[in-house]
């Protein structure tokens, strides 16, 4: 190229860049197109031309582009921190934080890596990584404004909600009060059992962005926590009307009218749950679904296994409802844990173990090979048989238990407990195996439920599969009592010998986990401490499915040792109800 060609081609790019830095993208890619031909050897022109492309949503030129610049200028930190950025964008936190390694690598204390590190982080399900890497980006540049932001939802991220709130005070001495401050708010004053506030707080973030589908359905949530489930219905639907394709909301309006005791209206919606990305499975080889009617052919009717445990110990009380009302062979798929229990409390039910499931994204099961060999011409969803037989609360059986452990096994554990004395046996656990967000809500600590072991002189059985040696120290510590823990099971994987043992108790204290189902599901009196009435409520003020359960439930404001102590006279009647006093 002629020198005046390119000496006007970089006046040109110069004015392109002046354009750009002034928002004015469309008018700063027309210029960029123009003298691409006169410096593509430039690896700067192709790290602006890539990041116009990628501010104006062209994902593909601009990786072209960032590839371009990177060939030749393979080690600029700001180049690939950007490039890092499309892989950011399209979802990809493994490629973005491989970028993001190399470009720190290069410099160190880069901070918008750092920053964009973090996200990768909290991306890849590990907050506290991302509040490490925050700190650094915000030690290195301390005025940059949007990543406080970040820190804080990275607190409320981590349940450090005293944090979260102090770090937002501290925010709104300097800085303009946005959409995104009070969602950060509410969401911490959640947290920190201020659910009240919180609902304040989410109407003015959606004061300021009133179309925010996230704020609105964080909001209905917030409402039926206080009890508000009508209030949470209608911005639980607001939330669908904004964004309808969004499978989180929908599946959230149908958890609000479930809560609120639309009952019909929520079955009606319920197959929104299999479009959820992380319970996503193709089931290959699969019959006509079900539609209600009496089996004419003989052919049988398969009910797929769906979620976790807990889930089928609820749902599979509807069973022999099912039969009743199919009058032909019922084949039930069900985890590898459970079958024996199942086949013992089903006898006219054929039990078939879970198919098994591809490792691929989505999941895949072949079911042709059953369908065929088992003469099955029909199937339905587990957590479908509800919309069938309990379409109303009236239709729930009053009586109790419908699972039936092994009868000697059950003897066997009651005269174990019994050589600790005359003492009632009484089994709690204190949070579910998953770790997931809102533990804080959902479960107690262990010092919140010390209270309970000094009301009455009981045998204290721990029904906590996962528990290390240190926990049960620090348990016996808190409550100076010696714990029983069954030996040589495992509470995780043999689950009818926890059925039995469970079945021997005379009382399980439990949050909203298996442990509390399965007590339901054999007949033995619980405690059930609930953080909120939710959809298995069906808008009552108790559990239906569980008609030997007790429902204590954290409502409102109040935190968790406001509720264990409710338990406790519970606790005192139920044993001596038990012990005929």
């Amino acid at each position: 190229m002629p020198i005046q060609s390119q000496s006007a081609a970089i006046q040109t790019l110069q004015d392109a860049l002046a354009k750009h830095s002034a928002g004015r993208i469309p008018e700063a890619l027309q210029i960029y197109t123009s003298v691409a031909s006169q410096l593509q050897h430039l690896g700067q022109f192709w790290h602006f031309y890539g990041l116009a492309l990628f501010q104006a949503g062209d994902t593909v030129k601009a990786t072209d582009c960032f590839r371009r610049a990177l060939l030749l200028i393979p080690n600029d930190a700001n180049c690939i921190n950007r490039f890092a950025c499309i892989f950011l964008a399209e979802h990809h936190p493994e490629g973005a934080h491989r970028q993001l390694r190399h470009a720190l690598a290069i410099t160190p204390d880069h901070p918008e890596a750092w920053r964009n590190i973090a996200e990768t982080e909290r991306l890849d399900g590990n907050p506290a990584a991302a509040l490490q890497s925050l700190e650094k980006a915000m030690t290195l540049c301390p005025n940059e404004e949007g990543w406080k932001m970040s820190y804080i939802a990275t607190l409320n991220d981590l349940e450090r909600p005293e944090e979260a709130l102090e770090a937002l005070h501290s925010f709104a001495k300097t800085s303009a009060l946005t959409p995104e401050y009070f969602f950060q708010e509410a969401r911490a004053l959640l947290d920190a059992y201020k659910a009240s506030q919180a609902v304040l707080s989410y109407r003015k973030s959606l004061l300021l962005a009133p179309s925010s589908p996230q704020a609105l359905n964080n909001l209905q949530l917030a409402e039926r926590r206080i009890g508000r489930m009508q209030d949470a219905v209608r911005n639980a639907s607001r939330a669908c009307l904004i964004e309808p394709e969004n499978i989180g909301l929908q599946h959230g309006l149908t958890d609000a009218l479930l809560s609120a005791g639309e009952i019909e209206r929520g079955h009606a919606r319920n197959f929104w749950r299999h479009l959820k990305p992380e319970i996503l499975i193709v089931r290959q080889g699969l019959p006509k679904e079900w539609d209600g009617a009496p089996c004419r052919d003989g052919a049988g009717l398969l009910v797929c296994h769906e979620q976790g445990i807990g889930d089928e110990l609820r749902f599979v009380s509807c069973i022999p409802d099912i039969q009743k009302r199919f009058n032909g062979p019922v084949f039930l798929e069900s985890d590898k844990r459970l079958l024996p229990l199942f086949a013992r409390s089903f006898p006219d039910v054929t039990v078939i173990e879970k198919i098994q499931r591809s490792e691929t994204v989505p999941s895949t099961a072949q079911y042709a090979p059953l369908i065929e060999a088992q003469g099955i011409g029909q199937y339905m969803m587990l957590a479908d048989m509800q919309s069938f037989v309990r379409p109303s609360l009236q239709s729930f059986p009053s009586h109790a238990g419908y699972l039936k452990p092994d009868v000697s096994e059950v003897r066997r554990w009651k005269d174990s407990f019994r050589a600790h004395g005359e003492r009632p046996a009484v089994g709690f656990s204190w949070r579910s195996g998953m770790r997931r967000a809102g533990a804080r809500h959902n479960y107690p600590e262990l010092a919140d439920i010390a209270p309970f072991f000094k009301a009455a002189d009981f045998l204290p059985v721990c029904l906590q599969y996962d528990v290390s040696a240190s926990v049960i120290a620090a348990i016996e510590t808190l409550t100076d009592q010696q714990l029983d823990i069954p030996p040589s099971i495992d509470q995780k994987d043999e689950l009818d010998q926890v059925a039995a043992i469970i079945a021997a108790l005379d009382l399980v204290i439990s949050p909203n986990t298996s442990v509390l189902m399965m007590a339901g599901a054999v007949g033995t009196p619980s405690i059930g401490l609930h953080s909120q009435c939710g959809a298995i409520f069906f808008g009552a003020g108790a559990d239906p499915w569980f008609p030997t359960e007790c429902s204590l439930v954290k409502t409102g404001d109040r935190a968790w040792p406001a509720l264990i102590d409710e338990t406790v006279p519970h606790l005192v009647r139920i044993l001596g109800a038990e012990r005929g006093h």
